[in-house]
């Protein structure tokens, strides 16, 4: 019985390769992982706070959002890991503010 060639894990379980990040790629995501990162804790420090029912509520919302965006992180594209890094340093100055950080 002649032996079958040997196959790279990848191909013998149907999958793809992808090569590694470069070292800029991981601190990009890297910066995107922590500002989503950021934006949730803070959020979840205003609804602790918070006293009022109905701006506790827009607030759990708003952190609904930002929980899936969190989720979604490791998959978003280009486009969205470059809107995240212009976008989000704002959104976490003005809830630092908010919270009297």
């Amino acid at each position: 019985m002649p032996e079958e060639p040997k196959k790279h894990i990848t191909e013998a379980l149907g999958g793809q390769f992808i090569p590694p990040l470069s070292h800029a790629e991981r601190k990009e995501r890297e910066r995107v992982y922590n500002l989503i990162r950021g934006v949730l804790t803070c959020y979840n420090s205003l609804i602790a706070l918070e006293a009022d029912e109905a701006r506790k509520s827009e607030l759990e919302a708003k952190r609904t959002f930002y929980t899936d965006e969190f989720r979604r992180h490791v998959g978003m594209t280009d486009a969205e890991r470059a809107d995240v890094l212009r976008t989000y340093p704002g959104v976490l100055s003005r809830l630092r503010a908010e919270l009297g950080e």
